[in-house]
């Protein structure tokens, strides 16, 4: 899994990502032309190969002219890329909405991933995942499905399911499309509570932060899906909330705060 990644190097990865929209959003070239190679060239709601790719040539040839600890950083996002272009983006336990045409009957439901990365679609023999981006799973199934259908046609939706916490109506797990907008999961889950503030959102993958309050901030405002700001199967979407002031508390310690000097008073006369 992509997940061997290293949460800091995730984090940087992401926070490049994010940076290079940013910039191609108000027009202001990077001082290093990294990642922004995404930015311009994946125009759709998953990341393409060929995005995933230059960027990652992109973030090498940047690591060819720095040095130091900013040149490991720059080569492990770029093999963190590298592996998801390998790998792919389909484990055990992931669940695609799949549509197969073309058979004695059709088929339509929501198949989950199994061992080994492959997609059992009713009685036919698995279908390899391994390698396979949510961008390219249509056509990846339509070329396995014509070794045993003449004329396949294929639709999927691929699916993610998220953990909303915090500031919002209905929080916890949610299962949404990969192409969802970051927003509309916050939708999803009830909208925002009369406490909830999305700016002060972050999303955690375990124990660490993988996209930071600034960053998740940029993905909000230009509308970016769970696919392309890497939020996977099992992320936590934590929308912040207003600190509340819990005045019955502070009444009750302010009478004993005025109790104990009334008596000190008391006993100094």
């Amino acid at each position: 899994m992509t997940g061997a990644m290293k949460p800091g190097s995730m984090r940087r990865l992401v926070s490049r990502s994010l940076a290079a929209a940013v910039m191609a959003l108000i027009g202001v070239p990077l001082a290093s032309k990294v990642v922004c190679a995404q930015v311009r060239t994946d125009q759709t709601l998953f990341r393409t190969r060929r995005a995933l790719d230059s960027t990652a040539s992109a973030l090498e040839a940047q690591a060819a002219r720095a040095g130091g600890a900013s040149r490991e950083e720059l080569l492990a996002d770029a093999r963190s890329l590298r592996e998801r272009l390998t790998v792919g983006d389909f484990y055990p336990g992931d669940r695609v909405v799949v549509e197969l045409y073309g058979g004695e009957e059709p088929f339509r439901d929501t198949v989950s991933v199994r061992s080994g990365q492959e997609l059992v679609i009713g009685r036919y023999p698995p279908f390899a995942l391994r390698g396979v981006l949510r961008s390219e799973l249509d056509s990846a199934l339509t070329v396995q499905a014509r070794r045993i259908l003449t004329q396949p046609t294929v639709r999927t939706t691929p699916l993610v399911r998220v953990l909303v916490t915090g500031g919002v109506g209905r929080p916890g797990f949610l299962t949404v499309r990969g192409d969802a907008a970051v927003t509309d999961v916050i939708t999803a889950a009830g909208g925002l509570t009369p406490v909830g503030l999305v700016n002060k959102s972050t999303v955690r993958r375990g124990t660490e932060r993988l996209i930071e309050e600034d960053s998740l901030r940029v993905v909000l405002q230009s509308g970016m899906t769970l696919d392309q700001t890497d939020i996977r199967a099992g992320d936590e979407l934590r929308v912040g909330e207003k600190r509340q002031t819990n005045w019955l508390n502070v009444m009750w310690t302010t009478s004993i705060v005025l109790g104990t000097l009334t008596t000190i008073v008391s006993l100094l006369r």
